[in-house]
């Protein structure tokens, strides 16, 4: 190679180390979020719950034994479902969820909420009751699933 070329190709190269330090390459570092898809109700039966199906919804039948409470250590006693969710997808941005229900149809029902208001997906309740419960994304996707609870 001549020197001439040497020598060009050092003046480009220093040139364009200094056009993009004054003019930059602006790094643009994006937040992606990914939103919620399906909500599901994954509760199976067991000592407490009886899962069946009935039109399509799952109906969660817990047999009442005595008022639900929570004691000193806030662990639920007495007649209390614990509702189990899974958000899809896994890697969602916000999987939090809230329950819609008419509060008139949930007299007697406690939802224990945490510190920060979110649904710790416990619910006490107080009598016999039975009701639709609605399970929401909090992420404003409007993704959603209809259950029936039924204390007897």
């Amino acid at each position: 190679m001549k020197k001439s070329t040497i020598i060009m190709i050092a003046v480009v190269y220093i040139a364009s180390i200094v056009f993009i330090s004054l003019f930059g390459m602006r790094a643009i570092i994006f937040e992606e979020v990914i939103p919620v898809t399906k909500v599901e109700c994954i509760n199976v039966s067991d000592d407490r719950v009886t899962v069946t199906e009935s039109n399509g919804s799952k109906v969660l039948n817990i047999p009442f034994t005595e008022p639900g409470t929570l004691d000193e250590n806030g662990s639920p006693q007495g007649t209390f479902v614990y509702i189990n969710v899974r958000v899809y997808p896994d890697d969602a941005t916000n999987q939090n969820i809230i329950f819609v229900y008419n509060e008139d149809s949930a007299v007697g029902v406690d939802f224990i909420k945490g510190t920060e208001g979110n649904e710790l997906r416990v619910l006490l309740f107080e009598n016999p009751i039975s009701f639709p419960l609605t399970i929401k994304a909090a992420d404003g996707s409007n993704v959603s699933e209809l259950i029936w609870i039924s204390v007897r």
